[in-house]
């Protein structure tokens, strides 16, 4: 592999391997090393990785030609063994928790494996994925890109909180919950007046009970 630095639209330094290994440390930033370098923070526009089969020499002019011979810093990235572990599990889960054959409860019981998938901009996700955010599960419900301004508890329409809720307990009303037809909340909170859901739905700023009454009733004392 050559790794080729640029500056000024020129080749300034070369360096060559005989592998290069790459780890993601933010969205737009890895960590690179190889058996004769190590390099951090560096953003994909900041090298050229070429194949050994391409000619190239310092000061050479980085033509567009050059970089369509340049590989993805992508390609280059490894995955740890606990990273793999709870990725394929994630994947193997996806279409049973899809079509609600895996239970809240189902899930929670295997957290500890699958609080490894953490959820982070860049990711493209599909229904059914679930990922760790904030110590809590999130099963997600649109296939999307995800981004920054997107985390899971901002945004009900894409994902849901992996929780049980016991049948003693009082359940205050939320934002970001999926209720079912005969769901009972209280608000504002667990003082508050009783309400009954009367249509499914992802219950969303605005939407509180009191104010639709299309979606919610007050229970009758």
């Amino acid at each position: 592999m050559i790794l080729c630095i640029p500056l000024e639209a020129r080749v300034r330094t070369i360096i060559r391997a005989s592998f290069i290994v790459a780890k993601r440390t933010s969205e737009i930033r890895y960590s690179l090393s190889g058996d004769s370098f190590q390099m951090s923070e560096i953003a994909s526009d900041q090298v050229l990785i070429l194949p050994d089969t391409v000619e190239v020499s310092e000061g050479q002019a980085i033509t567009d030609e050059l970089r369509m011979q340049a590989l993805p810093i992508e390609s280059f990235i490894t995955v740890s063994a606990e990273e793999a572990l709870p990725n394929a599990l994630g994947l193997l889960l996806r279409l049973a928790v899809a079509d609600g054959r895996l239970t809240d409860e189902e899930l929670l019981s295997i957290q500890p494996v699958l609080d490894g998938r953490t959820w982070r901009p860049g990711l493209a996700v599909q229904v059914g994925d679930v990922f760790s955010y904030n110590a809590s599960l999130w099963r997600c419900l649109q296939a999307h890109t995800t981004q920054s301004d997107w985390p899971p508890d901002a945004t009900p329409a894409l994902w849901r909180k992996v929780e049980v809720i016991h049948e003693e307990e009082v359940r205050v009303w939320q934002t970001g919950v999926d209720y079912i037809v005969g769901d009972e909340v209280a608000y504002p909170d667990a003082t508050g007046d009783v309400y009954v859901c009367q249509q499914a739905h992802t219950s969303l700023t605005g939407w509180e009970p009191p104010a639709v009454p299309a979606l919610w009733t007050a229970k009758s004392v």
